[in-house]
């Protein structure tokens, strides 16, 4: 997780929060993360597709959820 922005990490933990409770962040969350985070969606979807390219969440058509990490919540 070193080099990650502090927006990134915000996301990271937003987007473990909802995959810990079987969930995943789609619109609504995003939109719920960019107003808690102070910054705008387009800035969340771009911390998102980051973290997505970095293998750190996955992208499904229910939302983002974690990629693979070797913790246990």
């Amino acid at each position: 997780m070193q080099g990650l922005s502090d927006l990134e990490l915000y996301v990271y933990d937003a987007v473990a929060s909802a995959d810990t409770g079987g969930g995943a962040v789609g619109d609504t969350e995003i939109a719920e993360i960019a107003a808690a985070a102070g910054h705008g969606e387009d800035e969340v979807r771009r911390a998102l597709d980051r973290l997505v390219s970095l293998n750190h969440l996955r992208s499904h058509s229910a939302g983002y959820t974690l990629g693979p990490h070797d913790w246990a919540p």
